[in-house]
């Protein structure tokens, strides 16, 4: 469903953006590769998606040290959270809140940028399971990681929040906001360029005030636009040809790209249950001599400037 390419010129300029060039890019992820041999505690999965580590490198803009720190906090984070208690696509809480949300990517970037949509498609609250609605997020997240053709990209992420009430929002326990924050902030590599919330009713922006964005990171808080109008308010910042043709694009509708990549997470089923599923074993992990010391990567391994 990522079906758009880029010219030679355009994955140059992408790459340019996250401060990297080709060889540089080969030469670093060489590096994560021989570091991540050694961290015998990570699941053995590991080493086999080159694809997946590239995301990490360039979602961290060239730094080693930092694309170490969060790849270790993704698998780590699996052992501490419910969110990973179970990754069974077809587990029936699962398939249930499949078909009352919406979410999928654009199939067209724009500007070096992909944008991502969310939105209830049933908004009977009764029905709603908040965890399970994350577990669907994360699981998304996942399938991106590994099937974005272009890494470096970054996202925009489009809300629409009809339909959602203080009831939806009541079902969000704090520690599974706690999670989720964790989830988006520490472990994850994506680049969000901007993320726009659209009919957000009074009641719900004073709520999201109070409960999501004190503890959103300062950048991402500049990048969140909020407003209590629908899609005409923002629609003039994208480009037909990226929208869905239920926002007035040149796309299937958001439901049938939704179900595209709900039926990739079957088909992937094993996966899911299996590799994904795989926990640290931490009496494995390599203990840094200084415990102050905020990196842990292995010990004398500079970054290797590659000059074209």
């Amino acid at each position: 469903m990522l079906a758009d390419e880029l010219t030679e010129d355009g994955k140059d300029e992408l790459l340019a953006e996250c401060g990297y060039t080709r060889k540089q890019l080969d030469s670093d992820l060489e590096q994560f590769k021989e570091w991540l041999k050694l961290q015998h505690h990570l699941p053995a999965s590991r080493l086999k998606e080159g694809i997946f580590l590239k995301m990490f490198l360039t979602g961290c803009k060239g730094s080693l040290e930092k694309a170490k720190r969060k790849l270790d906090a993704y698998y780590t984070c699996r052992s501490g959270s419910e969110i990973f208690d179970c990754r069974d696509p077809l587990d029936p809480n699962y398939v249930n809140i499949k078909s009352l949300t919406h979410l999928a990517l654009a199939p067209k970037l724009v500007k070096h940028s992909r944008l991502v949509f969310l939105r209830l498609a049933e908004v009977d609250h009764e029905k709603f399971d908040f965890l399970s609605f994350v577990r669907n997020v994360v699981n998304r997240c996942d399938l991106t990681l590994r099937y974005e053709k272009h890494y470096g990209v970054s996202y925009d992420l489009l809300i629409d929040l009809k339909g959602v009430s203080i009831s939806h929002l009541g079902k969000l326990s704090p520690s599974l906001l706690k999670d989720l924050v964790i989830y988006s902030t520490k472990t994850s590599p994506f680049r969000y360029k901007k993320m726009y919330l659209i009919n957000v009713a009074e009641y719900l922006a004073i709520t999201l005030d109070t409960v999501l964005i004190p503890f959103l990171p300062k950048k991402l808080k500049s990048r969140l636009h909020i407003t209590a109008n629908g899609f005409d308010e923002v629609s003039q910042l994208f480009d037909k040809s990226v929208l869905p043709k239920d926002y007035g694009g040149d796309q299937p509708s958001l439901k049938e790209l939704n179900d595209y990549w709900r039926d990739l997470e079957i088909e992937l089923r094993d996966w899911f249950m299996n590799e994904l599923s795989e926990r640290c074993d931490e009496s494995k992990r390599i203990v840094p001599e200084d415990s102050t010391n905020p990196y842990f990567g292995v010990p004398g391994s500079l970054k290797k400037l590659i000059i074209d």
